[in-house]
């Protein structure tokens, strides 16, 4: 055995020095066999000085296809830079999805655009997030294969790298003007006409507002999730080892930033003026700045060892330059880069310039018409323009029947409102019979003498209480639209001592509370927008701050725009919760979804007498005719009223009902932080106020201090009830969402159709 195993080693040794001087055939075959005895010294032969080429190369090659490449095959550059990489691209998700909602908001509506549509780009950022880890393991594992075979490397940029470059040009391509417009024509057009024999089911039209999306910023949600697969997945090869598994840690990321944009959006710190036009190209520019910086560590060449006969005579025999040895680009790469670099931004630059002289930014004080109005059929545009949140606001003209001239204010996808233009006698009518159906609340309360209006749209209720004689206050959210109910429909906020005010209702109406507790007579509720309202907008809680700033004889009248199934009882029984009366009424307008105004007081609504206040309104009308006085009411407005008992819905539900019903649809947690008032909240209601103004006050908080006695009982006397799981009702409220905004969708689309196009 011992002389066996002597003669073993004399024969590996000769195998050895043969492999070492290159000059058998035989000792390259013996190393290249798995079956050769030489195998087991293969490890010995990589890390010996002046060890052969070919048996180091072969083995490295088999090493390679057999499992993941070597870290020494990956591109130059740190682990944190490829992190850094990879982060920059899920934050640029964020932002790409609030660019591609402010471009997508007008065409498909808000919420279409911040659901289904934000959806499908998150999918393809997943699939490029895949596609880029699997991009940049091949590329690693032809760069293994390359280095083992003595070839020179190819200098080209890595995965990451050349998923940037895309992504520059897929955010310039979003900064085009008109780009979207065109997509929108192509894609969501069709079947939408007035035709009642094209229309498109809700899904189908779901599923084209989809395919816009994907249109549109699909490229851009492709190329970062590649940069973010290729580099993220680099860096955690580098820093778990070449066993690891990156895809299991890169798919985990994007749903959690998925579900960030999803559920909280970009936040409101982060969101530059005019979005809409400056994200597109400012996310250009960040993609070419890391497309520049990957770029030259993209390619460098895996080190030779030194000292090797076979890398000396390859060093010899190569005319590659040492400037692509050591990992610099061929030929003048600074300054190709810089020109390359310098002749995209110029080009985002001008797409910018474009856009922005194509939709001006709009004046928060002043609004003034386009020179030439863009024309499209029936419809005019007249002015248009970019608001500082990015929606898109625009007044658009049209014609009814042929004599009846008309002017629109639309918000997004959404019209505000509209006025007649001409002929005389119908000039300043609203087009909208909702607008008067709110303005009713006089009917139930005659002779009050103040009232708030949440939400202005173009300002036909509040002109048409200031024609009444009362003062009217309003709260609106944008800025522009004040601006263009000023400019563009006659509205004077300051008439009779009234006052505008801009901001959000969440905040400015509770602060009202605290200090003009009793002071308003009637207050007017309309926030529906874009498809949808804003749910904290149309609570329990909300309800409360209203009725606490209405008089012991005041009336809230809501605006909801929908068809008659829950959602509308489900308001019903939040108003129903926070007043003692509630009535509802239907538009006119015949139309499965539509709009209804729902009226809530502490008194009784059922003791009002309608008829002989429509009535007494006629008298009032006719008086001033006589006079030759201005009119109180629009005749449109009188004719509307004189139906309005046969337009009432039928909804009795008491309180205990309301409870189970919400605490079915929204959880029990929700009524109980709804229907409890705090003793704090109570007490501050009591600052301030003296005289008889403060004993009115009084009656009224103990009314309310009473319902909500009740409203405790009735909620410990259900508590035992079990409401449905929180998947459910999730469920069940979106697909409640769904329906009306595609309803909605449906008829901005049948309606002004030619208008939506041209903007």
């Amino acid at each position: 055995m011992k002389a066996a195993d002597a003669m073993h080693r004399r024969k590996g040794g000769k195998r050895q020095q043969r492999g070492t001087t290159g000059s058998s055939a035989d000792g390259a075959f013996d190393s290249r066999s798995p079956a050769s005895p030489a195998a087991d010294g293969q490890a010995q032969l990589r890390t010996t000085p002046g060890a052969g080429g070919d048996n180091e190369q072969h083995s490295e090659e088999a090493d390679t296809l057999e499992g993941p490449p070597p870290l020494a095959a990956l591109p130059a550059g740190s682990a944190a830079a490829d992190a850094a990489s990879a982060l920059l691209a899920l934050v640029l998700l964020l932002f790409s999805q609030h660019a591609a909602l402010r471009l997508l908001a007008p065409q498909t509506g808000a919420w279409l655009a911040s659901s289904f549509c934000s959806l499908t780009l998150y999918a393809l950022a997943a699939v490029g997030a895949v596609a880029g880890h699997v991009g940049e393991e091949g590329a690693a594992t032809l760069a293994a294969v390359r280095a083992g075979s003595g070839a020179p490397p190819a200098q080209r940029p890595g995965v990451a790298a050349c998923s940037w470059w895309a992504a520059a040009a897929a955010a310039a391509v979003q900064a085009v003007p008109g780009f979207v417009c065109l997509a929108g024509s192509l894609l969501l057009a069709p079947g939408l006409a007035d035709d009642s024999s094209l229309r498109i089911s809700d899904a189908e039209l779901t599923l084209r507002a989809m395919a816009l999306a994907d249109v549109l910023a699909g490229p851009l949600f492709l190329c970062l999730g590649s940069a973010a697969g290729a580099a993220g997945g680099r860096a955690l090869r580098r820093w778990a080892g070449p066993a690891a598994h990156p895809e299991l840690l890169l798919l985990p990321l994007v749903a959690t930033v998925a579900a960030v944009g999803l559920g909280l959006g970009l936040p409101a710190l982060l969101v530059p003026p005019r979005p809409a036009s400056s994200l597109p190209p400012a996310i250009a520019g960040v993609a070419l700045l890391a497309a520049a910086a990957l770029t030259p560590a993209a390619a460098g060449p895996r080190p030779t060892p030194a000292g090797s006969a076979a890398a000396s005579a390859s060093r010899k025999k190569s005319r590659t330059p040492p400037s692509v040895r050591s990992g610099a680009l061929p030929g003048d790469s600074s300054g190709r880069w810089r020109r390359a670099l310098a002749a995209l931004l110029s080009a985002a630059a001008l797409a910018v310039a474009a856009q922005r002289a194509r939709t001006p930014q709009c004046s928060s004080t002043a609004s003034s018409p386009l020179l030439v109005p863009l024309d499209g059929g029936r419809y005019s545009v007249v002015m248009q323009c970019e608001t500082a949140g990015g929606s898109r606001l625009g007044i658009i003209e049209g014609t009814y029947k042929g004599q009846y001239r008309y002017r629109l204010l639309r918000l997004d996808h959404s019209v505000l409102g509209g006025e007649y233009t001409a002929p005389p006698d119908v000039a300043g009518q609203s087009i909208y019979t909702a607008f008067y159906l709110q303005q009713a609340a006089v009917l139930f309360s005659p002779n009050g003498t103040r009232s708030l209006h949440v939400g202005l749209g173009v300002g036909t209720a509040v002109k048409g209480m200031q024609r009444m004689g009362i003062t009217a206050d309003s709260l609106e959210l944008v800025p522009e639209v004040l601006a263009a109910a000023e400019g563009f429909f006659g509205l004077q906020p300051g008439l009779h001592g009234g006052r505008a005010t801009v901001g959000d209702a969440l905040r400015e109406v509770p602060a009202l509370a605290g200090s003009h507790a009793g002071r308003y007579d009637y207050v007017l509720h309309d926030v529906f927008s874009g498809g949808g309202t804003a749910p904290p907008l149309m609570d329990v809680p909300f309800f409360r701050q209203l009725s606490r700033l209405l008089s012991p004889a005041g009336v809230l009248a809501v605006n909801y725009y929908g068809g008659k199934g829950p959602s509308l009882k489900e308001t019903w029984c939040r108003l129903r919760l926070a007043f003692d009366h509630v009535r509802a009424f239907a538009d006119v307008e015949k139309s499965r979804v539509r709009n209804h105004v729902l009226f809530a007081a502490h008194f009784d609504l059922g003791a009002a007498n309608l008829t002989a206040a429509v009535k007494a309104a006629e008298a009032r009308q006719a008086a001033a005719e006589a006079a030759g006085a201005a009119e109180v009411f629009d005749p449109l407005q009188l004719r509307l009223w004189r139906v309005l008992g046969r337009q009432e819905l039928q909804l009795t539900y008491d309180r205990q009902r309301c409870l189970a019903m919400l605490r079915a649809s929204d959880g029990a947690h929700r009524q109980r932080a709804g229907q409890m008032r705090s003793t704090a909240e109570i007490e501050a209601s009591r600052a301030g106020e003296d005289g008889p103004a403060g004993a009115a006050a009084e009656v009224m908080r103990q009314q309310q201090r009473q319902h909500a006695h009740r409203e405790a009982q009735q909620q410990q006397a259900g508590g035992r009830q079990h409401s449905p799981p929180w998947v459910w009702r999730q469920l069940k409220a979106l697909r409640e969402r769904h329906a009306l905004a595609v309803s909605h969708f449906v008829a901005m689309r049948t309606q002004f159709a030619d208008a939506l196009w041209l903007s």
